[in-house]
Parts: C-alpha cells; sequence; structure tokens
C-alpha cells in the first residue's frame, strides 16, 4: 500500500465524540479531555469500506459547514502507523473567488527591514504596510500586512487571492494547507523585486 494513495470520501457521519473515543485517547497517554472537548466526530469511508475520523473544533466545523467537510476530505493510507488517516483540506474555502475576490494592490518600496531582511513595500492607496520575506531554499515568498505603521513584532497573514504590484511585476497570494496564505511555486515571481537592488537580497 503507497503512503501517498488517497482515496475519494463516499459516506460521512457526525457525531459527539464517544465514551470509546475519550478511553481510546486515554489509553494511548493523551489528554482526552484537551483533545476532544469543544470538538464534532467526522467518521469517513471510502468505496473500499477503508475509514478514519477526525476531531474537529467547532469554529472549524462551523464555518465550513458538514457539505464542504464531506466534499474536501480524503482517507490516505500511512504506512509508517499501518492505518488510513483522514485529511481535511480547507484550500478551497479559502481560494474561493466569491469569498476572497482577486484585488491588486500597487505598492511602492519603503525598505529592506534590518531585523529580519524582509522587503517592506507600502500600499499606494491605503498606504498599508506590506512585508515581503523570500526563502532562500525554494520559490516562496510569505507576505504580511502590518497596517498603518511598521512594527517589528507585528504583522498579519494577508487574505488570499490578493495580487502585489510592484514596478511592473506582480505576484500573488494563495492559501495551501501546507504552510497559509503565501505566493508558493506556481505563483512566485522571481523578478519580482529585480529594481530593488537588481534584485539582490
Amino acid at each position: 500500500m503507497s503512503q501517498d494513495e488517497e482515496k475519494e470520501i463516499v459516506s460521512t457521519v457526525f457525531s459527539e465524540p464517544t465514551k470509546e473515543d475519550y478511553d481510546e485517547f486515554t489509553s494511548a497517554e493523551l489528554n482526552a479531555d484537551a483533545c476532544l472537548e469543544g470538538r464534532i466526530k467526522a467518521s469517513f469511508t471510502d468505496r473500499a469500506g477503508n475509514t478514519a475520523d477526525l476531531f474537529i473544533d467547532t469554529e472549524t466545523y462551523e464555518r465550513l459547514g458538514e457539505a464542504y467537510i464531506s466534499a474536501n476530505t480524503v482517507l490516505r493510507y500511512e504506512t509508517f502507523i499501518e492505518q488510513w488517516r483522514a485529511k481535511l483540506s480547507e484550500n478551497n474555502y479559502y481560494n474561493d473567488l466569491t469569498r476572497n475576490p482577486e484585488k491588486v494592490i500597487s505598492l511602492v518600496f519603503d525598505s529592506i527591514d534590518p531585523m529580519t531582511g524582509r522587503e517592506v513595500y507600502q500600499s499606494k492607496d491605503s498606504k498599508w504596510i506590506y512585508t515581503r520575506e523570500v526563502s532562500r531554499r525554494e520559490p516562496f515568498a510569505r507576505w504580511m500586512s502590518h497596517g498603518a505603521k511598521m512594527c517589528y513584532d507585528s504583522g498579519v497573514e494577508v487574505r488570499a487571492n490578493l495580487v502585489f504590484e510592484f514596478a511592473g511585476q506582480t505576484e500573488k497570494v494563495f492559501y495551501d494547507d501546507w504552510n497559509g496564505v503565501a505566493a508558493y511555486s506556481t505563483t512566485f515571481n522571481s523578478k519580482f523585486n529585480t529594481q530593488i537592488n537588481g534584485g539582490a537580497l
């Protein structure tokens, strides 16, 4: 059985965690109350009859809804534990263009943050500060919003489907379960900062 093999869900049952679930967590030397309180149990089955459970926090359950959870969960066989596990993706929720419409934010360059090496930009329209942190290992850039004033410990993750524009170059961010909202390989623009010291950052 391949670890990467994933199966589509054909049946989902939502319920409260059972006494048996609490006992199972306790027998695994886990704090069952901390792991299960305030969570909804989702039991998934694929066409071959393989099953797996997820214990979803109430906020996520209410935000996504049962239909989304059922449609965006797959079963994956994990060889190191020799079990099927359920994997819920929130990609389609955050990247939905109706929920998060595409928006272009035109920027002017401000500086390089001496504490982190991040590129600092300011929106031409709102004057809000944005920072771009580029990975040195892979095509990846994390964008953060800092409001009207830059502070070293400030910054929140931007929403999906924003397109940042600077000096004729654009870079779009989207959500991925792997690491949140960022510009990943499919939208990362290696030429985005070429007008800043020749791009040698």
